[in-house]
Parts: C-alpha cells; structure tokens; sequence
C-alpha cells in the first residue's frame, strides 16, 4: 500500500472513525483502524461489532493495499506533523509514515485480522436535514433507558409516516419515566415503517455532524437507509452502520395527556434556574423538587426542602391558567428536558398530582414533546 494525501484530509477522516475504535482486552484489534485502497482513495473502517463507521478520505494511490493500525495512536501522532503532504507506505516492519523530514513507523495488524465489516446496503433512503437530525438526537436520546432488562426502551425509535403524517418522520425514547418526542420533515423514500435505532448510533451519529469540517461539500441532508436488521446513515463521505433493535417499542401515544386542568407559561431560564437553586436541597435519593401553580397570583413556585441541608422557594411571574395545582417531580428529568428546549419560554400543562405532566416549548415551530411522571407521595 502507498497512499498520499494532505495531513488535513487524514486528521479529518481519523476524526470521524477513531471515537468507535476502543481498548478490548479480548480483541485488540477492535482498538485499530482499517486502512484500504479503494477507487483511488483511501478507505478508514472501525468497529466495534455493533456499530461501523466508514470515511473516505481524498488522495492519491501509488499502490494498492490494505492494513490496520491503533487508531488513537494513529490520530495523536499525525496530529503533531506539519501541514501539507502525509505518505502511508506498507512495509514489512509496520505502517511507514512520511511527511518532510519525518519517517516513523506504526506497527498494527493484518488486514484479516480485522472483523469483517457489515456489508452496506442502501435502499432508497429517507432524507432528514442535518441540522434538524443532530438536533432531534440532542432532543431525544438522553431519554433512552440505561437498563438492559428491556431493550426496546435502550432505543430510539423512528416512525417514518403513520402517526408522523405523510413527509414526516417522529423520533421518541422513554424510560418509563419520561418521554420525549420530536417529529421532522423527511424526504427522498415515502414508505411507511416504523424501526429501533440503539441510542449509541444515533448519538454517534450526532457526533460526526458535529465533526464535519469540509463545509464546501458538506450535504445539506443525511440519507438513512433501512433493511430488516441494519440502518446506514450517509453523509458525505461517511458512512455508520448499525444493527437495529429487535422487538416493538411500547404504544406510547395513549400515554400524552390530551386534557389539563392548569396551564402556565413560563421563562425557561428562569425556571431552569430556580429548578437548580431547588436541586441543592433535594432529598439524596429522590431527588425531588415541587412545583406549585396559582392561577390567581399567576405563579409558579418551585421549591424543595431537605432535614440535613435546608430548603428554598423560588417564585416565578407566569401566564397561569386554570386550576390551582401541584406536582412533585424529580428535578433531573425536569432539568434534561428544559435543556433540550429552545425558545425563550416553556408551555406547562398538568392535570394533577398524580398524572404525569407535558412540557412544550411556546410559540416554537419544533414539533417537541416531553413528558415527565410526577413522584407519588
């Protein structure tokens, strides 16, 4: 293998595979990266036996070949070269690095050594906005369980038409504590179908738009592509594969409230804020704040109280509507889904104690949901 290109083009591809390539006591080689000549370029591939992520990076090749190194090491030291032109030549000691006056060598692994790579295969696939996808990600993901007794709640589900409507795609995640739910446009396939992406996919996902420097060729949209078992995410000269999640994720819909007793607008700031002021003298353990609103002072007063450590009580000016209520909530969901906001403001609606309630960022063209299950006293 003898393969030239700038040491930009290489950090940038490095970039986007080296954060799946990880230390695997039973399989080192899980920890390198795949470098093949492929149609003229170079073709960078890590895994972790679960998810993929492939990078083409532009150059010229002198010599076919194939062979893999450590990934982070890889990245770390052409990191320190200068700019300008990289040389990868295959030799019988290792990976002969050349640029200037530098020459080292990186010892690594067999090309067949490495496990092989899911095969990529593209069905028309469905087209999201960049921006809006890594956007949906942030929104959505961190609701996602972290027990693994239930699967199906580790995912992120993806209802493409159906109950999104026609041209939409809806992205939700639950724990069985909260829920959030975010619905956008998508284009290019039209087909109905509904799948289970695991959370760490789509937050890798995430990470490699945010990554993505060449914004001369940067594409305004991701395709993703489904078969029964695997998605693939395009985007540029990346691409991820990941299995999907078997099984059904829970009928969530009967589950949003549709009618409320108490409505109150709020900053978002502002509670954010006094939602971490009541935080400091939450009950260890439970974690909890309450949320007080008043109709007739138009008031939300959220305020916690603790034995060992004190207590507070943060009085906010709102729009509040309805019936005098109140709820006790565990402020880290609170706190998670006012961060996945934008807007100035926040729509709370509630029923009562004992029903969970819904947030909405006010007068936002997102289409976001998030819900939160109150703390039963």
């Amino acid at each position: 293998m003898h393969f030239a290109c700038t040491q930009e083009n290489l950090i940038q591809g490095l970039t986007m595979v080296g954060h799946v390539a990880g230390k695997n006591v039973n399989l080192p080689v899980l920890g390198n990266v795949l470098l093949k000549t492929d149609a003229g370029s170079l073709r960078m591939s890590t895994t972790n036996l679960e998810l993929a992520v492939n990078c083409t990076v532009r150059g010229r090749v002198e010599q076919e070949g194939e062979y893999s190194v450590p990934a982070k090491l890889f990245l770390d030291y052409v990191s320190l070269l200068p700019s300008g032109k990289v040389e990868l030549v295959l030799t019988e000691e290792g990976l002969e690095i050349r640029s200037g006056e530098q020459e080292t060598v990186l010892k690594g692994m067999l090309a067949n050594e490495f496990p092989v790579l899911p095969k990529i295969v593209r069905p028309q696939p469905y087209e999201v906005n960049a921006v809006d996808l890594k956007r949906v990600i942030n929104q959505v993901a961190f609701a996602v369980s972290s027990s693994e007794s239930r699967p199906e709640l580790t995912g992120v589900a993806c209802f493409f038409g159906g109950i999104a409507g026609a041209g939409k795609v809806t992205f939700a995640a639950t724990d069985s504590y909260r829920l959030a739910e975010r619905t956008c446009t998508a284009a290019g396939n039209s087909a109905e179908a509904r799948y289970l992406v695991p959370s760490r996919s789509f937050q890798e996902v995430s990470r490699i738009l945010g990554a993505y420097k060449d914004e001369m060729t940067m594409p305004e949209h991701v395709g993703l592509s489904f078969t029964d078992n695997q998605m693939v995410v395009s985007y540029g000269n990346v691409d991820i594969v990941s299995r999907l999640i078997e099984g059904s994720f829970p009928d969530y819909k009967p589950l949003i409230p549709q009618q409320f007793k108490t409505e109150a607008i709020i900053s978002r700031s502002e509670l954010q804020k006094a939602v971490r002021a009541a935080s400091l003298f939450s009950r260890q353990g439970v974690f909890d704040i309450h949320l007080q609103f008043d109709a007739e002072k138009g008031t939300c007063t959220v305020q916690s109280a603790d034995q060992g450590t004190g207590k507070t009580k943060t009085m906010l000016k709102g729009t509040v509507t309805g019936e005098a209520n109140t709820v006790m909530l565990n402020y880290r969901y609170l706190t998670d889904g006012l961060s996945a906001m934008s807007g100035e403001q926040v729509r709370i609606r509630q029923i009562d104690a004992m029903n969970p309630i819904l947030l909405l960022p006010e007068a936002s063209e997102e289409q976001y949901v998030y819900v939160v299950m109150p703390i039963r006293q």
